[in-house]
């Protein structure tokens, strides 16, 4: 296999360039919040450049910085400071810069699922792991993995369509 295009020659600062739009959507799925979003990428990223990681391709780097910054944002989600605070954003949302109207509205009903709905779409359609795969990832037999993928694209489905209306 190729070896990873994170290689000495060049740098951190491409690899950053190359993954972190994909890392920070994620991570906005999860924490529903720009600056949470933010935190957590820039986590994912301190821990690539901390640690010792060799990736054997692009591939397998996407795969890695989805994993990791899917579950960053649930351990961030599940620390009991959460529950002590409210998020001051919750006064005004702020729209994207250059949003196109058509990916918000994905990514809004992508947010509404419940959160096992929401970990299969990510994990099969952004890491491209196969329902087996998330299936061994989730601790969950092969077929409620795509039973669960199933069930999000008609969540999804339903949610879009009743939006058009």
């Amino acid at each position: 296999m190729a070896r990873s295009e994170l290689r000495a020659d060049e740098g951190f600062d491409t690899f950053y360039e190359r993954h972190w739009r994909r890392v920070y959507g994620i991570c906005m799925t999860y924490m529903k919040n720009p600056a949470d979003a933010e935190d957590c990428t820039e986590d994912v990223f301190v821990k690539v450049l901390t640690g010792n990681y060799e990736f054997t391709d692009e591939l397998h780097e996407i795969k890695w910085l989805t994993v990791t910054a899917a579950n960053l944002c649930k351990d961030r989600l599940r620390h009991w400071w959460n529950g002590k605070v409210s998020p001051i954003d919750e006064a005004a949302e702020i729209p994207a810069e250059n949003s196109d109207s058509e990916y918000d509205d994905v990514i809004s009903a992508l947010r509404s699922l419940p959160e096992k709905h929401r970990e299969v779409i990510l994990m099969y359609y952004y890491t491209g792991l196969s329902t087996e795969e998330i299936a061994l990832r989730l601790r969950v037999p092969a077929s409620t993995a795509r039973n669960r993928l199933r069930d999000a694209r008609n969540k999804l489905k339903d949610i879009l369509e009743n939006d058009d209306l």
